[in-house]
């Protein structure tokens, strides 16, 4: 897709008949925004491997998964899955799948994996269970896993600074936070005071954004942190780069500096 025409034409999907809703605390945000046909991120985010014996998992956007190993009985196989079912947000997910003559669950959780042949440390833990249909029982391998490239995106990240100053956040509350989740295509997370939540799309190596609906709790002491952060976030192109110290987003304007939740 044309870089700016993708731009475009995911900047009027998330807007289109959408405003920002600020509701109060004690009331549900129950009404969801109209997004319309969004084009789906469909290349290789994830990929896992195990050692003894060797095996390697990747899992497209789409829900496609690609299994491969060195055994006789399942030297390869391609799913179509459903999922990411999520047992707990992006700390903990899970695929299912099953074909003519297989079916397969894999389960992601968020934690940290030191490979058994080089060790190589991973921040997600994997398991896949994998049976032929003429199995009586499931086989399970165990691995490490990782997002790839800008998939890396996909995670929790924890706001640490706004324009390389340090978030002025009392001790009593959590710093803001970001959840990217690009399968279901929304961002979500705390502001420091409120909760929030809306949609999110990745065009070439930017992440376009809808509306930000949130709660309306008053919290003087982290207001204008919360302000900041999300004006920044909300209906917005972010460029952003992801390296070893964590997540830099800017808008062009305000910069936010991010680290990966524990």
């Amino acid at each position: 897709m044309d870089y700016k025409k993708g731009i475009i034409v995911l900047l009027v999907i998330l807007t289109a008949g959408c405003s920002v809703l600020r509701k109060t605390a004690d009331e549900a945000d129950s009404e969801p925004q109209t997004v319309g046909e969004v084009e789906p991120v469909t290349l290789t985010g994830f990929k896992a491997t195990g050692n003894e014996p060797f095996w390697a998992l990747e899992i497209e956007f789409d829900n496609l998964l690609k299994f491969t190993s060195l055994t006789e009985e399942f030297p390869e196989f391609t799913f179509p899955a459903t999922g990411p079912e999520r047992v707990d947000g992006l700390s903990f997910v899970r695929y299912s799948a099953r074909t003519y003559n297989a079916n397969t669950v894999v389960e992601i959780s968020r934690e940290e994996c030191i490979d058994t042949m080089k060790g190589n440390r991973f921040p997600y833990r994997v398991s896949l269970s994998l049976k032929r249909t003429r199995d009586d029982d499931f086989t399970v391998f165990r691995g490490c896993g990782q997002y790839l490239g800008r998939y890396r995106l996909n995670d929790i990240w924890v706001l640490e600074k706004i324009d390389g100053e340090a978030v002025d956040i009392p001790e009593s509350r959590q710093k803001p936070t970001m959840e990217v989740d690009l399968a279901g295509m929304t961002i979500s997370g705390y502001g420091g005071c409120n909760r929030y939540h809306g949609k999110a799309g990745l065009v070439n190596n930017t992440l376009v954004t809808g509306n930000i609906m949130s709660t309306k709790m008053a919290c003087l002491d982290t207001q204008e942190v919360e302000n900041r952060f999300l004006k920044t976030i909300s209906s917005q192109t972010l460029e952003f780069e992801i390296d070893e110290e964590g997540l830099r987003m800017t808008d062009g304007e305000t910069e936010l500096f991010f680290t990966r939740a524990e």
